[in-house]
């Protein structure tokens, strides 16, 4: 966090989302990936830290973002590793940013 200097962007509207599931988010150039937990959202890197791969192609499952290439699993809440990829590769922890809901509006700090 970088105090009071948080710059907070629009990623979407709440209703757009889908009340669980993984969206891709594009703002100001950056690639995100939106995590919708029943009422609970997340914003990570879209790109999987193993071998890049697009995050909102994945899943969640019990409550972890699972990428669909070799199923490396992340926290979506800190980004921290849960499982490495199946595939004997190593992935390292997702970046993740602040949200807050405003008016319907889903913002993230970039």
């Amino acid at each position: 966090m970088r105090g009071d200097s948080m710059v907070w962007k629009k990623v979407c509207d709440i209703s757009s989302l889908p009340q669980s599931g993984l969206t891709r988010a594009e703002v100001d150039g950056q690639e995100l990936l939106v995590v919708s937990m029943d009422g609970k959202y997340f914003v990570t890197q879209l790109r999987c830290t193993h071998e890049q791969d697009d995050l909102s192609n994945g899943m969640l499952e019990n409550g972890n973002i699972v990428c669909g290439f070799h199923y490396a699993t992340f926290n979506p809440a800190s980004g921290e590793v849960v499982s490495q990829p199946q595939d004997g590769g190593e992935a390292t922890p997702l970046k993740t940013y602040s949200v807050k809901i405003e008016a319907g509006e889903l913002l993230v700090d970039l």
